[in-house]
């Protein structure tokens, strides 16, 4: 990679250095290009030259490391050692939690087998090359090193060095099981763990000794390949033969939105260079949420691995495709009928405005910032579908100040955004848990800045265009999801996998475990916020990007988080849910509590009208909320300490996606209300719900802001936005005919057979 430029033209029209060495012009706002008071937190030095840092990846440990944590590229694990580079097929095993009295699903990297360079000793491993699913692993000792090449979903790694033999040794004594005719490709078993070793022509294997054998390398072919086996099978060593020397060498995922069908086709390409022949095809190990009820799915190879991820499938070639519906949103709901929810509507609006809006906002770093952006811009929401223009008024006015002291703070020093060149990352001071030092959650943080700036580009496009505030706001996005190869600032898609189709939370994922992600909820409201900005301000980039990551990720939710397939959770396993998804495990935990309420509504938080995609089955969200209540009842039992009604807005909330009659009756008016929530906001959702019924995600829309309900009579509730400049006719997957306004909302009703 470039260093680091502005090579996009639009943004140098953008910056302008002001009077002040440090700070640069970005439109109406700014960032500081050296941190401002000298305390603030930051991270370790970046052991990556070749750009922006991609940090919150599965291999980010060895950007801050000599020696990384593992790497769990599935199905395989790999550690670099200064003894060698270690290769696994981790096994899913039952952990029991003592403390929560519960088994956890584990996975762990083993060192069963380890390769290392006869005629040097590596100094430390890095990152070279890498690409949306593989990366380079550079182990290297001055001029000389070794090379290895990972991907999500390969059974393979693909190794290359400078000069000299290679040993491989195992942690036990070893048991070869398949040798082919020609010398060249071993199949050995340690343990319980298989391999398939693949030399070059010309290449000799030696067995020195019980634990350790050496490839003597020809000269001119410094390279070999390693697949990770399912068990001890000459079948299976054979089969993966005919692709291993077709050395991958980039990874590139696109995808495609049609409007028309609300439908997303993603593609997924790898490309190889062979080294050995003249096959250039490779083998994917697609994880469920690629093969499960995939149209595209392509025929599929007899052999299949069993993964922390549940079964990945085998297919070969150079690329594949998934098609998922996109399920659609609008920015608001419509305002509550005439009648005693209405009036009790009011009271807590009331309530909630009783100290204008400036008590919506928030007053610390940029998480419990952004929640308050949330606050503010869903009650603006709600008071604009009531006619009390002057209300949305002033919050707009509030929540705009608010943002603009952030992007454009002066010489004030408490609230503003660095731009830190090293690892190419927009950080935001006063920092919270650990989104400057370690670089963790900025998904989380911005995408709550993003989805209310999004909401303001609705009502004033004005403020919104790029050489205004929005230039700001598309900073964030592309801090967090950067899809524009001209832009040289920001790592492209720093937070999501594009393999694993989620999110990552940490930036350096310093854990044996890999990386992490616990609110998948939060990782999606981000992506909705990138849709509504990118609809709202005529960014069709940003928009279908927005799309691919908001319906990838709820994909990856309802099989990784939810196991809404069950395709995925162990038998040992007894939740119904997992609260944390690491690299090498699922387990039923935060990061700051083990209340069972907190526990659940970490993946359901912040609902806003973008949340519907949790109603993919209303039996399970009872299930779940079952599960959560006598979950509740041992954790007091044990001594724990939480209000009953904690989170009770969140909770309850998602109980009416399923039950809105249910929800209300059990909700406390008077009871506690989550950070990000107001009483205003979670009244007007239930009864919302009361009124229209559960979401009805089997129809689609030829609009991207659309959302559809069907009460138990069937009759359906049909909403759509239309941020254009004329009247649109939106048409519905039914045959359900929408007029849109220009820059408006519309509702219709209907039955249909």
């Amino acid at each position: 990679m470039n260093p680091i430029k502005f090579a996009a033209v639009a943004i140098l029209a953008l910056c302008a250095t002001t009077s002040r060495a440090d700070t640069v012009k970005h439109g109406l706002g700014q960032y500081s290009a050296a941190q401002q008071l000298g305390s603030e937190r930051e991270l370790p030095p970046v052991r990556y030259e070749g750009g922006p840092a991609p940090t919150n990846k599965w291999f980010s440990s060895l950007l801050f490391s000599p020696w990384p944590q593992p790497l769990y590229a599935q199905p395989a694990s790999y550690r670099p050692t200064p003894e060698g580079f270690e290769v696994d097929v981790p096994k899913p095993a039952a952990i029991l939690s003592a403390t929560r009295e519960e088994n956890d699903i584990v996975a762990p990297h083993r060192s069963r087998l380890s390769i290392a360079p006869t005629a040097f000793t590596p100094a430390d491993a890095r990152v070279g090359r890498y690409s949306d699913w593989a990366v380079d692993v550079v182990m290297a000792s001055g001029a000389d090193r070794l090379t290895a090449t990972l991907a999500h979903g390969s059974p393979y790694s693909f190794y290359e060095i400078t000069r000299g033999d290679v040993r491989f040794k195992a942690s036990a004594p070893y048991r070869v099981f398949s040798r082919s005719d020609d010398g060249r490709t071993l199949g050995i078993a340690v343990g319980d763990r298989a391999y398939a070793l693949y030399a070059p022509a010309g290449g000799q294997w030696r067995e020195a000794d019980a634990v350790s054998l050496e490839l003597v390398l020809p000269k001119g072919k410094g390279y070999f390949s390693v697949a990770v086996l399912p068990a001890a099978d000459a079948a299976q060593v054979k089969l993966l033969r005919r692709n291993a020397f077709a050395f991958i060498t980039d990874t590139k995922v696109s995808w495609q939105y049609d409007e028309k069908r609300s439908e997303l086709t993603t593609t997924y390409l790898a490309t190889t260079q062979p080294r050995e022949g003249t096959e250039k095809g490779t083998v994917f190990a697609l994880y469920p949420h690629q093969w499960h009820d995939n149209p595209q799915l392509p025929a599929v190879l007899p052999l299949s691995y069993k993964s922390i991820r549940g079964e990945l499938k085998l297919i070969s070639g150079n690329s594949f495709q998934t098609r998922y519906r996109y399920r659609g949103f609008v920015p608001t709901w419509p305002a509550l009928a005439e009648g005693p929810a209405r009036a009790q509507l009011d009271a807590f609006l009331a309530e909630d405005l009783q100290f204008g809006p400036d008590q919506l906002l928030g007053s610390r770093g940029t998480y419990w910032e952004g929640k308050g952006f949330n606050r503010a811009v869903q009650v603006m929401g709600i008071v604009e579908a009531m006619g009390r223009t002057s209300d949305r008024d002033a919050i707009l006015a509030a929540t705009k100040a608010r943002m603009q002291r952030w992007f454009a703070p002066g010489d004030e020093v408490e609230r503003y955004f660095h731009y830190n060149k090293r690892v190419g990352s927009l950080i935001g001071y006063p920092d919270e848990y650990g989104s400057a030092n370690e670089l963790n959650d900025h998904h989380f943080h911005y995408g709550y800045w993003i989805f209310a700036a999004a909401q303001i580009a609705l009502r004033d496009p004005d403020w919104a265009k790029r050489d205004k505030w929005g230039g700001m706001v598309e900073l964030m996005i592309d801090d967090i999801a950067n899809t524009d190869p001209a832009n040289r600032m920001f790592p492209r898609l720093r937070h999501f996998d594009a393999y694993e189709g989620h999110s990552w939370a940490s930036g350096g994922a310093p854990f044996f475990d890999g990386n992490n992600q616990e609110s998948s909820s939060e990782a999606i409201n981000a992506w909705a916020g990138m849709i509504l900005w990118g609809e709202a301000t005529g960014n069709k980039r940003i928009r279908d990007a927005g799309i691919y990551l908001y319906t990838t990720e709820i994909e990856a939710l309802k099989h990784y988080w939810f196991d809404l397939h069950h395709k995925v959770f162990a038998p040992e396993y007894s939740n119904v849910d997992a609260a944390m998804v690491w690299g090498d495990k699922y387990i039923h935990t935060t990061w700051w509590t083990e209340d069972p309420r907190e526990v659940h509504g970490i993946n359901l938080l912040p609902l806003t009208t973008a949340s519907l995609y949790l109603a993919a089955d209303p039996d399970y969200i009872l299930r779940n909320l079952d599960a959560m209540d006598a979950e509740f009842e041992r954790f007091l039992a044990r001594d724990g300490k939480a209000p009953r009604d904690i989170w009770q807005d969140i909770l309850l909330g998602y109980h009416a996606l399923s039950d809105a009659k249910t929800a209300i009756a059990r909700w406390n008016p008077k009871g506690a209300v989550e950070d990000g929530e107001t009483r205003s906001h979670t009244w007007h959702w239930m009864n919302t719900l009361a009124a229209y019924g559960r979401p009805d995600l089997s129809v689609g829309a030829d609009a991207p802001l659309y959302s559809v309900f069907r009460r138990a009579d069937g009759v359906r509730t049909y909403l759509a936005y239309n941020t254009g400049p004329r009247a649109r006719t939106v048409v519905f997957s039914d045959g359900t005919r929408l007029v849109v306004p220009p820059r408006s909302a519309a509702r219709t009703q209907g039955k249909q057979p």
